[in-house]
């Protein structure tokens, strides 16, 4: 039994072709003796030529039987190994690391290489993550700052400016006629600047989402984006998704902001659903319209090539969070986004 696990052992450290060659070698030897004697002894018998043909036939199977099973005994280790990588790819996970114990040169360094491959990929996948990260938040801080800037300081001149202009208003003789007008019109100009202002102050950061909470900002933005454009939508929502964290919060408002504006910009839908919830530690985000869908895997090449993010937008930041989202379409069935974010609801996750 030492013997053979001995052999057994060096043959693993053997290289696949060196296994190979030594097994045809083991099958031409043993059919070639065995086939000369057989073929000495049936013909010192005087047997039928149609019995040696079954014979020979016979001993051909066997041998391109056993041929057959010493190479596929061979390339076992190199099956493996591509069964390993097809883990890997599915799973993200790391090289089996029996593959990487010094048995077999060469499938040793296959995968040996692979593995670095694996492990440089996650690591840049990891960096680019953070880097994404560190952008997105610090693109929503931005927003933060300028809303504020352009809500405490520019919203403020305008409002100071109306009401400067209705004084004036009110103190011009009732003979000027045109020069009220003027006044009207500059005063309803600065007007329509302000509400412009505002909508613009709502775009980089609502007050409601830091005021009232999530629930109440993407029905604000859904109803004041969807029913302008003649689309009905349906909000149902869970109260018990709140309080969230602050970034969380930012996180689900960006996601359902893009679809929203995908659902006007693309869809053509009567018809828009959004579900906010939570169920079993996750907050589960739901947008589904019965627009006109699209192929999911062309859009995502046409994306790429014409840098329009959105929905790549979309799943960067639910999987930056922790989660995931999955897009759900097809031409003339509409469009379903579900995204899931995980979320405990303890206190140690209110704070950013």
């Amino acid at each position: 039994m030492g013997i053979i696990d001995h052999i057994r052992q060096s043959l693993k450290r053997t290289p696949i072709l060196y296994r190979i060659a030594i097994g045809n070698g083991f099958v031409i030897a043993i059919g070639a003796i065995g086939g000369t004697y057989l073929t000495r002894l049936l013909a010192d018998q005087a047997v039928d030529w149609w019995l040696i043909l079954l014979f020979l036939g016979i001993g051909t199977i066997l041998s391109v039987s056993i041929n057959f099973w010493i190479i596929k005994s061979a390339l076992r280790p190199l099956n493996e190994l591509s069964t390993s990588v097809y883990r890997v790819q599915k799973d993200h996970s790391q090289i089996d690391p029996q593959f990487l114990q010094p048995t077999d040169p060469e499938i040793y360094q296959l995968a040996s290489t692979l593995d670095s491959l694996v492990r440089q990929l996650n690591e840049r996948n990891q960096e680019l993550q953070a880097l994404s990260e560190h952008a997105i938040n610090a693109l929503e801080e931005e927003r933060r700052r300028i809303a504020l800037t352009l809500h405490d300081d520019t919203g403020q001149a305008l409002s100071m400016l109306i009401i400067n202009l209705e004084r004036l208003e009110s103190q011009i003789p009732g003979e000027e006629f045109e020069l009220k007008e003027k006044l009207v019109a500059t005063r309803n100009l600065a007007q329509q600047s302000l509400a412009n202002l505002r909508m613009i102050v709502y775009g980089l950061r609502p007050t409601i989402l830091d005021d009232l909470g999530l629930v109440p900002a993407i029905r604000w933005y859904a109803r004041t984006n969807l029913e302008e454009a003649g689309i009905m939508v349906e909000i149902h929502a869970n109260g018990e998704v709140e309080p969230l964290p602050p970034q969380l919060k930012s996180t689900l408002f960006r996601i359902a902001q893009e679809a929203i504006n995908n659902i006007v910009k693309h869809s053509n839908a009567n018809q828009v659903e959004i579900k906010l919830s939570q169920r079993e530690k996750n907050i589960q985000l739901e947008v589904k319209d019965d627009g006109e869908g699209f192929d999911l895997a062309s859009v995502r090449e046409k994306a790429l090539r014409l840098e329009q993010l959105g929905l790549l937008g979309i799943e960067e930041r639910a999987e930056l969070a922790g989660g995931d989202a999955q897009l759900r379409s097809v031409p003339g069935g509409g469009t379903q986004i579900l995204v899931r974010v995980p979320f405990s609801g303890t206190g140690e996750n209110q704070n950013e």
